[in-house]
């Protein structure tokens, strides 16, 4: 017996026949179709995710991935130290961001999410609840950017990662720090003080393949894994950077995708505001040094470099169109 096999088992499902869709299983049985998938989360982190559907659909948010529970009312199942997770099965394709319409659906979608979102209690897992970190956070990988530009003067002489890295962290680390004062001179700390009493979430890999269209039309969410507690100005950023990126940075199509959100979930301007540092921020520099210096690497060398290649060569479109989000929401 697979241990897929004996995964769906344990959720009260028999199989009729199972098949590797992307990165999950699609389980055919009498009970229906289902989505088997081995998670890579800890148990206290799928509890928090479960907890965090489970508030979602009770605020109304029926089209996601809801989780199926085991005998033992358990939203997983472990066998030999794996745990899996199952939903229902749900035909669709994924989401176009090179798509106008596509975009400014999922923009509404992801201000529903939000506005369900409210009144969220959640588990205590400290590494997703993120209100009030910004500040700390992005001093302390600021610090770790100059301890990997150390590392990169090493081995710049055999690196084209650490040539490309050195070349261009003296203006990233400066992005940096005018995010950070930017920050500083917002209403961050209120706006997570608000949070922090209303509830919040977001859903913080808001990506094409997590976004699902059906054949009616409608949109299905999937893939939480890796579900927060932050300001929705964090998601949105996300989803707009995305954005950006697939339609090479077009401005009209951010900004359609921006107001669509806007007219389902309005933010006060101080709110709103925060997208400006939150913009600067130069998160893809960092997380593809944080990758290739802070982590075990799992990629050839070339594949860091090339993707720091592409991340580079967008830091001039980012700004101008940061400049015209600014123009066009009157944020300054």
């Amino acid at each position: 017996m697979s241990v897929e096999v004996a995964a769906a088992l344990r959720f009260g499902i028999e199989p009729k026949g199972i098949t590797a869709v992307r990165r999950a299983f699609k389980v055919v049985s009498d009970q229906g179709i289902f989505a088997l998938k081995e998670s890579r989360q800890k148990e206290a982190d799928i509890l928090f995710i479960h907890a965090a559907k489970e508030h979602l659909y009770g605020q109304g948010l029926k089209n996601l991935d809801r989780y199926i529970l085991d005998a033992e009312e358990r939203p997983y199942v472990e066998i030999e130290g794996r745990f899996f997770v199952m939903s229902p099965w749900v035909e669709s394709r994924e989401a176009s961001y090179s798509s106008t319409a596509d975009v400014t659906a999922a923009a509404a979608q992801l201000a529903e999410l939000h506005q369900r979102a409210r009144g969220f209690e959640p588990p205590s897992v400290s590494a997703r609840i993120l209100w009030g970190s910004w500040p700390d956070l992005w001093k302390e990988r600021l610090g770790l950017l100059e301890k990997y530009r150390r590392m990169a003067e090493e081995e710049a002489s055999s690196s084209p990662f650490a040539r490309r890295f050195l070349r261009y962290i003296d203006r990233y680390q400066e992005q940096g720090r005018e995010a950070l004062e930017l920050l500083y001179n917002t209403d961050y700390e209120q706006v997570c003080s608000r949070y922090r009493e209303a509830g919040s979430l977001c859903h913080h890999d808001y990506s094409e393949r997590n976004v699902l269209f059906t054949p009616e039309g409608g949109i299905h969410l999937v893939d939480f894994d890796y579900c927060i507690c932050d300001l929705p100005i964090h998601d949105l950023v996300n989803f707009l950077r995305r954005v950006a990126k697939f339609t090479e940075y077009d401005e009209d199509i951010v900004c359609l995708a921006l107001s669509a959100y806007l007219e389902r979930n309005p933010l006060p301007l101080g709110e709103l505001q925060l997208f400006i540092p939150l913009w600067l921020w130069p998160q893809k520099f960092w997380e593809v040094a944080h990758q290739y210096y802070g982590e075990t690497r799992t990629r050839p060398r070339k594949k860091y470099a090339d993707r720091l290649r592409r991340r580079c060569r967008t830091r001039k479109q980012e700004r101008q169109l940061l400049e015209q989000v600014i123009k066009t929401f009157k944020l300054d």
